[in-house]
């Protein structure tokens, strides 16, 4: 006997993870506080984030196409008619779409919002650059981080899909190792202007699209899982706080 839930299970698992609304991500990374690790203690303490040697930034120029309609997508995500577009950045503000400022309203649906309904039609970006791995990291964990990205993404390596991610205004990590191969590499990213978490952020801001903070590459010695903990307390007079700071012993760098 077919149960109403089993019924509506089977129909999610059908959908598309943009469609979904049961999926947030696919094959990211637990969320937690950028950390880029260096060589020893003294340079970490006396170098900038971006000068460790484990770090390597996607910013820049990056090839580029904008399609009115998800429909329009090619098979395949095969383009011949790449243009360029500055990353980050809003497609909406480099000539791709009509940039929205609204406050409590969707602008996708400003009268009666059916949550998780979509528009027939969802503008789309397409991006693309290629890459090469220092040899340095060569036995190393490697992530692609995406700090900031609206809304439903989609990440391909060398045209293997990697994962999915739709938490706009987090930090998205995914491991992308098994996905390398030696030289050069091809990073796509497939990203939708709206996805079932757009429903999640109707704030007072402008509505617009694309990677809205830095892409960069990471890596680390291994896997391990580990953790800071922070604990503020007041001190004994109970007059001054006080943090107390403890880590889980683990190699990272």
């Amino acid at each position: 006997m077919i149960t109403l839930l089993s019924y509506v299970l089977a129909i999610a698992s059908l959908l598309p993870y943009w469609k979904d609304v049961s999926v947030t991500g696919v094959n990211a990374e637990t969320q937690r506080t950028e950390i880029i690790f260096f060589r020893s203690e003294q340079e970490a303490l006396s170098k900038g984030f971006e000068q460790s040697p484990f770090y390597l930034s996607l910013n820049g120029e990056w090839d580029f196409v904008y399609f009115d309609s998800h429909k329009q997508l090619p098979g395949n995500l095969q383009c011949s008619n790449w243009g360029r577009i500055k990353v980050p950045g809003n497609w909406e503000f480099q000539g791709h779409g009509i940039p929205v400022y609204t406050n409590a309203k969707y602008e996708f649906a400003p009268i009666n919002p059916q949550p998780p309904s979509l528009p027939e039609d969802v503008p789309v970006g397409l991006y693309r650059r290629s890459f090469s791995i220092p040899d340095s990291w060569d036995g190393r964990t490697v992530y692609l981080n995406i700090c900031a990205a609206k809304s439903g993404v989609y990440v391909y390596i060398n045209g293997k899909e990697v994962g999915y991610c739709e938490d706009s205004k987090s930090l998205a990590r995914f491991d992308i190792s098994s996905y390398l191969q030696p030289g050069e590499n091809e990073l796509k990213v497939l990203m939708y202007r709206w996805s079932t978490g757009s429903y999640m952020e109707s704030q007072d801001f402008w509505r617009v699209s694309g990677f809205e903070r830095d892409v960069y590459l990471s890596s680390e010695a291994s896997k391990q899982d580990f953790d800071f903990r922070v604990v503020a307390t007041l001190d004994e007079d109970c007059r001054d706080g006080k943090a107390i700071l403890g880590r889980d012993e683990c190699d990272t760098r």
